[in-house]
């Protein structure tokens, strides 16, 4: 996928210089992407993501079948280069994986 494809549309990385976008995305992740409407949605949803909105993202992508879940996930980690995002993704992730018996537990309602 052509870099200034992925980012057309998407505004959290429209409104990044290309400097940020460069240290914060690895671009050759980018370019080996298919240009299609699912990597399109991949880009979307990330960018869902990083404008705050990840309980949305996630649970978006939970309505998809194990094939297209894992295909997301592993399309942004491989992308997210710093450190500080690619650990707010996946500690969302396991927040929204969690048992319902944990979220009672970690909320205080379990002693």
């Amino acid at each position: 996928m052509n870099i200034s494809d992925f980012i057309m549309g998407n505004s959290y990385f429209e409104n990044l210089d290309f400097e940020e976008v460069e240290r914060r995305f690895d671009l050759s992740v980018i370019e080996e992407l298919p240009d299609n409407h699912f990597n399109r949605a991949i880009a979307k949803l990330l960018n869902m993501y990083l404008l705050g909105n990840p309980y949305i993202s996630f649970r978006v992508v939970e309505t998809l079948n194990d094939l297209e879940k894992f295909g997301v996930y592993e399309t942004w980690i491989r992308l997210l280069r710093e450190r500080d995002d690619m650990e707010n993704s996946l500690l969302n992730l396991l927040h929204l994986k969690r048992p319902v018996s944990l979220n009672c537990f970690v909320n205080g309602f379990i002693s």
